[in-house]
């Protein structure tokens, strides 16, 4: 329970919790006492009002500790309870294709669309999942990924579907805001290597309803029984982001029948300075659209990291395989990568 401290000691078999100072409860230590479930009901009212949730909310919280959550605050999400039969059918596709969008990212690598059936992995994950509870006087969809257990230091891929889904979504945001400012969504294009795709964008757009200028919220919390480094947040949409989601999904569909790769050796290395920096040219065998051909193309890096890789590989002169979109740059085709490494089973010959 957050800002919650156990005092020392019990008071008559029961522990004694703390918040912050301000408020104290007692915790039965048994299951077997008379007032026993006067108790368990006193708490969850005092948790719920502490926390601003339902009690409903809060024991599925307890009732569930190795479960991480995400919920959905939109027009299409349940208000008092109820919601209209298409709305709940669009509120719980789009969680499900959020979830298994970020979660195919995780798997399989990042990119602009996801084409054919998902991954094993994911299915079982999605399998997983439960929604609620639908709280009477509440207004919100909640959803539960149970997180399977996971080899130490590696945390389960449910984990790290969500902390991917949060960072993309807190990207999105980010970039939404800039786009309203210059009126260029070009900046979305960077997102794909962070796990940002079509499926995403518009998974997300659709809670803002048929009105895609509504507002909508998304939050996060984090299993008791597997705490995360990375801070849960809430995340609020404004009014039109719904609008521009859309957009940005057609774009990245749009760029995705522009998807190229290349393997081969590099020939040159390129650091221009600033916030987009990184270039290598790549000679070998491209392949643009299904199209494949010998020659060269300029690959954007996605990070610095990328760049140390590729500085390695032309000193040891070691084949490189990049796959991203195509831009035009300065009247040339550029390679933005959302993957790039070392490949040990390719032969390249410079020509």
């Amino acid at each position: 329970m957050a800002g919650w401290s156990r005092q020392p000691g019990e008071w008559r078999g029961a522990s004694v919790w703390v918040h912050e100072g301000d408020h104290e409860i007692l915790v039965p230590g048994t299951d077997d006492l008379g007032d026993g479930p006067r108790r368990i009901r006193e708490i969850l009212t005092l948790l719920a009002r502490l926390e601003g949730r339902s009690r409903e909310d809060i024991a599925s919280d307890i009732g569930t500790p190795m479960a991480d959550v995400q919920w959905y605050r939109a027009s299409i999400a349940p208000v008092d309870g109820q919601v209209r039969l298409l709305d709940a059918v669009t509120a719980l596709t789009s969680a499900q294709a959020a979830l298994g969008a970020a979660a195919r990212a995780v798997l399989t690598g990042p990119r602009p669309v996801y084409d054919g059936v998902a991954p094993k992995e994911v299915r079982d994950l999605l399998d997983r999942v439960w929604v609620g509870p639908i709280v009477p006087a509440g207004d919100l969809l909640t959803v539960r990924v149970p997180l399977e257990r996971a080899t130490p230091g590696d945390p389960p891929l449910a984990r790290r579907a969500l902390i991917l889904l949060q960072r993309a979504a807190e990207l999105l945001l980010e970039a939404g805001a800039e786009a309203h400012r210059t009126g260029d969504i070009s900046t979305f294009d960077g997102l794909v290597r962070d796990g940002v795709s079509a499926e995403l964008c518009q998974a997300l757009a659709r809670f803002a309803g048929s009105d895609p200028g509504t507002r909508f919220e998304v939050g996060f919390r984090w299993a008791r029984s597997l705490p995360a480094d990375v801070p849960a947040r809430r995340l609020v949409f404004e009014p039109e982001t719904g609008r521009l989601l859309r957009r940005v999904a057609h774009r990245l569909r749009r760029l995705h029948s522009d998807s190229a790769s290349v393997t081969g050796l590099i020939a040159m290395l390129v650091d221009i300075g600033g916030g987009d920096r990184f270039r290598v040219q790549v000679r070998g065998d491209v392949a643009i659209g299904g199209a494949g051909s010998r020659g060269s193309i300029w690959v954007r890096l996605p990070d610095e990291a990328a760049y140390d890789v590729a500085v390695e590989a032309h000193r040891s002169r070691t084949p490189v395989r990049a796959h991203g979109t195509l831009r035009e740059v300065s009247g040339r085709r550029e390679l933005t990568a959302t993957t790039f490494g070392t490949v040990l089973d390719h032969r390249s010959e410079e020509n």
